[in-house]
């Protein structure tokens, strides 16, 4: 290979990047690897250099250096493990080797898999759950990047969403060291809020997540939001809501996926819009989006006892709110109104649980008060000028009777 023209397209991760995170290039040659990304300009030694793979099936490069910890960058290009200046490098050389090994352990272990799947009865397939999460990984993240965009935009036609710039001026303060702190991430996030005033939350395969006004006025502390923020997030990244469309997809289909055929999965992808915008998840994923939600938020250096001090005080207002209303009618009214709660079912025991998880965590943690007072600020002013163009909007006119012919006499 002409050492000149390797270049690969890459992405990175650094706190000096726009959310942490940008696309670029980076070029090896005989002193090393040099990268360009956004305003990021460096070379780094082929010495003391990390490559490890990761992604959906292992389809990443990832790239670290002990000279600059604060960066992560990645390709998907693995034409740059062939690279001769890489394998050139005897360290280098050997982590390359060692990678391959692993890949073909993996695609052993694949096989063996998969005729053991075929050994068992259907009926046991069905109930594993690991099936589903292997299935996941097959699934492009393009998939689901068209998935969850679809699934926005049909949820934008009956709520009005902040203007993205607006939205991100006074997110991106509170998100950004949350979603750093997901370094291995295939997705591109895109953070929301839309004008609802349920107290409520979801996010969607491939990276789009929503807030409620109505959650974001009612929360009281950046702590409190994050914590749901970590918990939505932490449902993508395990691609809870990708594995229970699989669950629902059929024996056949998942099985022909097994082997790496997912085109079988594209036509059940195009008609799973209703259920993601309705669903539950099981208890088993809301139990791993606590636990993973919670390993994000101490990663990040925020306060994880947020989470479930605010379940613990939407429940408290649902059960008081719930002992004055008599009608049963009004009873399930209200506890929709509660979206969180009739999304996210939060019993005493998954409270427990959340405790047992935060019990050992501590500080210090970032300070957030002055920036989640601010994006409060702008909800209000949000939802205040919606409700006004909401009222100016002009009644539909009543076309007026046509006159009634004239009579001869």
């Amino acid at each position: 290979m002409d050492l000149a023209s390797s270049k690969y397209a890459c992405h990175a991760f650094h706190a000096s990047l726009p959310g942490g995170r940008d696309v670029g290039e980076l070029s090896l040659s005989q002193s090393g690897l040099s990268y360009h990304v956004a305003s990021l300009l460096g070379t780094l030694s082929f010495a003391h250099m990390e490559l490890t793979m990761g992604g959906s099936n292992n389809t990443l490069v990832f790239i670290k250096h002990v000279h600059k910890p604060d960066l992560v960058l990645y390709t998907s290009d693995l034409s740059i493990l062939k690279n001769p200046a890489l394998l050139a490098h005897p360290e280098c050389s050997r982590q390359i080797a060692a990678l391959s090994r692993k890949r073909m352990l993996g695609w052993g272990l694949l096989v063996g898999f998969s005729l053991l799947l075929l050994a068992l009865p259907a009926g046991l397939i069905w109930q594993m759950d690991g099936l589903s999460a292997y299935v996941a990984k097959q699934v492009p993240v393009e998939w689901e990047e068209k998935l969850g965009a679809s699934v926005a935009a049909q949820d934008d036609l009956k709520n009005k969403r902040m203007p993205k710039a607006e939205a991100d001026a006074v997110l991106k303060p509170l998100t950004a060291p949350l979603l750093q702190a997901l370094p291995d991430s295939p997705y591109r996030y895109s953070i929301n809020i839309v004008n609802d005033s349920t107290t409520n939350a979801y996010a969607l395969p491939g990276g789009y997540v929503a807030i409620h006004s109505g959650l974001i006025l009612k929360a009281g502390s950046a702590e409190e939001l994050l914590g749901v923020l970590a918990h939505e997030i932490s449902h993508v990244e395990e691609r809870h809501g990708t594995r229970s469309i699989i669950g629902n997809a059929g024996i056949y289909l998942v099985a022909s996926a097994v082997f790496g055929d997912v085109s079988g999965l594209l036509a059940v992808f195009g008609n799973a819009a209703p259920m993601l915008l309705s669903q539950q998840y099981s208890r088993r994923f809301e139990t791993d989006a606590d636990e993973k939600g919670v390993l994000l938020l101490i990663r990040a250096r925020i306060n994880p006892a947020g989470l479930p001090v605010f379940f613990e005080r939407m429940i408290a207002e649902e059960k008081a709110a719930l002992e004055k209303i008599d009608n049963k009618q009004a009873r399930e009214a209200y506890k929709q109104a509660m979206g969180l709660l009739s999304t996210h079912p939060a019993s005493d025991k998954r409270m427990a649980h959340l405790r047992t998880l935060i019990v050992k965590s501590q500080g210090p943690y970032i300070n957030q008060d002055a920036a989640f007072k601010d994006l409060q600020e702008a909800v209000k002013k949000f939802v205040a000028k919606s409700t006004t163009n909401e009222i100016k909007k002009p009644a539909p006119t009543t076309p007026s009777p046509a006159p009634a012919p004239a009579t001869q006499s």
